[in-house]
């Protein structure tokens, strides 16, 4: 079964609308949220004809964002790479068909099975600062006689040299033990960078590559961010 028409045009922004407007004689003088029903009922059950009239830069706009499906979260490839045929392909199947392309990635809402939380292994070299993260976050287990690594040290500690798959930064928020707001200010990231930092980590932006200092504006919290170790001289 099919979005409904107006569910699809509340994630189309205003540039977008006013395209649409212009396409289907709909007067623009008014705000989004008056738009969007007007063009609501200019479509009816249309969600087919909505999709082709979404120009390229709009679809672009519409695909990039992570979405959430059936429990998992699944994020775009690089969307610019394809053409607007292909932009309208991906829309019909998931606005319309209600399926997920196989192009698009996705990450389970859980954190991902870290053997670094099960499994007591030495800690690999790396920076003093990784290895005193390490220790501070090592805890007794008085029942069973052992120790075990603490889930978010764990979770950090298990990187390599290489990049990581794209995180969330909510992910990496959690894995910091820093609370997750609904919108992430720009000083709550760059404390993040910091702290990851002094992990003897770093973080990048998933699509550009670029690596991302304490002095970078937030992502906010659906961004898409690769992690891996500093390498030291």
């Amino acid at each position: 079964m099919a979005i409904p028409v107006l569910k699809v045009l509340q994630l189309v922004d205003g540039k977008g609308l006013r395209t649409l407007a212009a396409l289907r004689k709909v007067s623009d003088r008014r705000d989004d949220a008056e738009l969007r029903q007007a063009l609501a009922t200019a479509y009816k059950d249309s969600l087919q004809q909505l999709i082709l009239d979404l120009d390229r830069e709009a679809l672009y706009r519409l695909l990039r964002r992570p979405f959430r499906w059936k429990d998992r979260r699944y994020f775009s490839p690089e969307i610019g790479s394809y053409t607007q045929a292909q932009m309208v392909a991906f829309a019909r199947t998931i606005f319309i068909q209600g399926e997920i392309p196989p192009e698009f990635g996705k990450e389970s809402m859980n954190s991902e099975l870290n053997l670094d939380e099960h499994f007591v292994r030495p800690v690999p070299k790396a920076g003093a600062a990784l290895k005193t993260a390490a220790s501070k976050g090592m805890e007794s287990d008085e029942e069973v006689g052992r120790t075990v690594v603490a889930p978010s040290v764990g979770y950090l500690i298990g990187l390599s040299h290489d990049w990581s798959r794209p995180r969330i930064v909510s992910a990496v928020l959690r894995g910091l033990g820093m609370e997750v707001p609904e919108r992430l200010r720009t000083s709550r990231f760059q404390e993040a960078v910091r702290k990851l930092v002094d992990l003897g980590i770093e973080m990048s932006d998933a699509d550009s590559g670029k690596v991302l200092t304490h002095k970078d504006p937030s992502p906010g919290v659906d961004g898409k961010v690769r992690l891996r170790k500093i390498a030291r001289p």
